[in-house]
């Protein structure tokens, strides 16, 4: 059982409703600037109840970024599988026309955990820790998505990284100089890189 699962009878149903609330905050105004009484008003319970089951603000930013994790996560392999079925070189492709949607929408605040390991910079803080976690998940996925393109172990050990550097950097384009076509601008690379694999190259 996750923590965000850990509320009891009078917490579990406003939490269900407020935690995309919560996360909404973070994502307008950073994790810093959010005060408690903020997101127990949010959230719709009282400071005990609160208290009752996360010991800290950063207990529930943990929450939050798990919550986050797994909803984009889940979200980001449905919208793959659908523009690429099971193509592995094209989903690795798929993964820069979800960002470049992404980056396209209107109210977009950048990413959340990019945001979280920059506020929480130490390295042995949790929350940095789950902020990493959530791009090795992906790298996992890139890496596993390489082999099955044709890649071999090592040169998928390779590779994975180096698209991963292509996505962070697309993002931070994004999000500092506001240029939104950046990841159609990474996918361009992506793809003499999985070339690469194709002319056995890689």
């Amino acid at each position: 059982m996750g923590i965000i699962d850990t509320l009891g009878p009078d917490g579990n149903r406003a939490w269900e409703t407020g935690r995309s609330a919560s996360a909404a905050l973070f994502a307008r105004h950073g994790f810093g600037p959010v005060g408690l009484d903020q997101v127990i008003s949010a959230v719709g319970v009282t400071k005990t109840t609160f208290y009752k089951h996360f010991e800290s603000k950063d207990a529930l930013i943990l929450a939050v970024l798990e919550y986050q994790h797994d909803l984009e996560y889940r979200q980001l392999v449905e919208d793959i599988n659908a523009r690429a079925g099971q193509d592995p070189r094209r989903k690795i492709l798929a993964i820069f026309d979800v960002f470049d949607d992404w980056f396209g929408e209107p109210d977009f605040r950048g990413c959340m955990f990019m945001n979280a390991a920059t506020e929480f910079p130490q390295a042995t803080d949790p929350i940095h820790i789950a902020a990493e976690h959530h791009g090795q998940v992906l790298a996992a996925m890139v890496r596993e998505l390489a082999i099955g393109a044709g890649a071999s172990a090592a040169d998928a050990d390779r590779i994975a990284p180096q698209i991963m550097v292509l996505l962070s950097g697309a993002l931070i384009v994004r999000q500092t100089a506001n240029q939104r076509d950046s990841a159609r601008v990474a996918r361009a690379t992506a793809e003499l890189l999985l070339e690469q694999i194709r002319a056995g190259r890689a």
